[in-house]
Parts: structure tokens; C-alpha cells; sequence
């Protein structure tokens, strides 16, 4: 079949330009020219310039498109890995959507634009590798700490169409993990951690020490919101009954040296961001939230820091 570029353009829908600049650049060449030199096209070409075309729809890259020509990717590969490209194009357009919505929804002012540009950047498919790379971060030193584990075994998981308070999430807490100062503290809990069970030669029950955590809880809310003071005759008598419990539990005495002790874990292993850090998470995956623990640690100790 003898089929000049024009014919070609007609049967293939494309610009002559366009047929004449895959001949050239080798993706549709001409069976041969003409006396007078002009390109002449078999069926084959034909079919081949249709591929071409079919690919470029999809949205394949001319080199791509020539690998798949030339046999060195298949066609089902690159196929499978297009589409794995435009379902990601479809989160980020959808998210995109979700974001203009509610910015008309809550006519909102340009710094909470701002926010939510803010959000779409660091958001979806950018979630895992920031969550990632945090959590690389903080147990660079500890990789098999056993903590890293449920770190990963939480992380925030967007849904498709995000609220308000997802997005405040998820944008709060971006900036968080990104805190070099959050993510000393961390790496310092971790630490401090791993050194804790290392030097540890008595095994402390957790049953115990649960129940001492849930008393700590349970009294300090209480005495915070009766206003008692951690320097108060009565906040002492509360301390002591706390004290008690964590010392029985880790088989310790109950005097200066074990307080002490006491005190200075409490304040490694509690902290208001890092309680926050969890909060966020749970928000995002629409987790049920509980009141704050941390103020009531920081009562107790408090309290314990208090001379007896």
C-alpha cells in the first residue's frame, strides 16, 4: 500500500508537521521516497504511526514511546506504570478539589490559603515519605528499638475527601516532625530509652507500673482541678501514695534517690508535644480522642521535685 504523508495525516488524524517529525526523528519512518522525493508510507508505517499516536494520548513521552517501539520496555510495563502515574495525578487533582471547596466554603482569608497551599504540598503521596524519613531520623541511632515499631505501626493514613480538622492536622503536624528541636527530643527519649533497658537487671512488672501510670492520671487531673498546688501539704500525701505505687512495682525503696530517679524519667519519657505529635495522628485517622495526660504527669512531678 503507497500512502503519501498527506494521506497519512488524514487516515491518523495528525498535523502533516507533526507526521513529518516522527518520520525524522525515527518513530514513523517512511517506507521510501519518491523519484522526486517525497516520503511514501506502507501499512506498516501506517500502523506504527497509529501507535504513536494512541501512545501520546495516553500521555507517553516520545522516549518512552520508543522503547516500547524498539522493544526494549513492554508495552504492558510501561502501560502499568502510566497508570500507576495517573492515579496519582487523580489524588493530587482530587485533593486539590477538596482544598478549593473548602476555601469557598469558609471563605477563607489569605493566610488560611496559605495553610491549606501548605497542606496540598506536603500531603498524599509526599505523607509517607516525610512520616519515613522521620521516624529514620529519631531511631538513626537505635534501628532495632522496639518503639520504632509502633511508630510506623501509626502513622497517618489521609482519606480521600479530608475535613477541616484533617487538614489542620496534617499540616500541624508536617511542621512538627520537621522541627529540629522536636525531633531532639525525640531522639533523646529514644536514647535514653534504649539505655534504660540496657542497664536494667531487674525485671519491672508492667501491671504494676500500668496501674502506677493510670493512679498518676486519675489523681493528678483530680488535684488540677481542685486547684491544689504541687508545693501543698495535700499534694505531698497524694505524691507519697503515688510514689509508693512506682516503687513497688520497679522493686525499689521509696526514698530521695529512687524520687529522684522517679522524676527525672517521668520528664524524659513525658511531653507535651510528643502527646501532641499522637493527638494529630489520631485526628487524621479519625481515631477517638481522650483528654490530655501530660498536664497530670507534669503535676506529679511537680510535686516530686518538692523537698520533703
Amino acid at each position: 500500500m503507497d500512502i503519501s504523508i498527506g494521506q497519512m495525516a488524514r487516515l491518523t488524524g495528525l498535523p502533516v508537521k507533526t507526521v513529518r517529525y516522527y518520520s525524522d526523528i525515527g518513530l514513523a519512518p517512511e517506507a521510501e521516497r519518491s523519484p522526486s522525493g517525497y516520503r511514501r508510507y506502507d501499512q506498516a508505517g501506517l500502523a506504527r504511526l497509529e501507535l504513536v499516536r494512541t501512545l501520546r494520548d495516553l500521555g507517553f513521552d516520545l522516549a518512552t514511546i520508543r522503547q516500547v517501539l524498539d522493544r526494549q520496555a513492554g508495552l504492558a510495563e510501561v502501560a502499568r506504570a502510566h497508570a500507576d502515574a495517573i492515579d496519582l495525578h487523580i489524588r493530587q487533582l482530587s485533593l486539590r478539589r477538596t482544598l478549593l471547596r473548602a476555601i469557598a466554603r469558609r471563605d477563607s482569608r489569605p493566610e488560611e490559603v496559605h495553610r491549606m497551599t501548605a497542606f496540598a504540598r506536603t500531603s498524599a503521596d509526599e505523607a509517607g515519605r516525610i512520616m519515613e524519613e522521620f521516624i529514620a531520623s529519631v531511631f538513626a541511632d537505635h534501628p532495632d528499638d522496639p518503639f520504632a515499631t509502633v511508630m510506623r505501626s501509626g502513622l497517618p493514613t489521609l482519606p480521600e475527601d479530608p475535613s477541616d480538622a484533617q487538614i489542620d492536622a496534617w499540616v500541624e503536624l508536617a511542621g512538627l516532625v520537621g522541627d529540629p528541636d522536636f525531633r531532639a527530643r525525640v531522639r533523646r527519649m529514644v536514647t535514653e530509652g534504649a539505655r534504660l533497658r540496657a542497664g536494667s537487671d531487674i525485671s519491672q512488672d508492667e501491671r504494676p507500673t500500668a496501674e502506677a501510670g493510670r493512679a498518676v492520671v486519675e489523681r493528678g487531673q483530680a488535684a488540677l482541678a481542685a486547684g491544689v498546688a504541687p508545693e501543698s501539704a495535700e499534694a505531698a500525701a497524694i505524691a507519697d501514695e503515688l510514689v509508693g505505687l512506682f516503687a513497688t512495682a520497679a522493686h525499689r525503696s521509696d526514698d530521695a534517690a529512687y524520687r529522684a530517679e522517679l522524676a527525672w524519667m517521668l520528664e524524659t519519657f513525658s511531653d507535651q508535644r510528643v502527646e501532641r505529635y499522637w493527638n494529630l495522628i489520631g485526628v487524621i485517622n479519625a481515631w477517638p480522642q481522650g483528654p490530655s495526660l501530660t498536664p497530670a504527669y507534669e503535676w506529679f512531678v511537680a510535686a516530686l521535685r518538692v523537698a520533703r
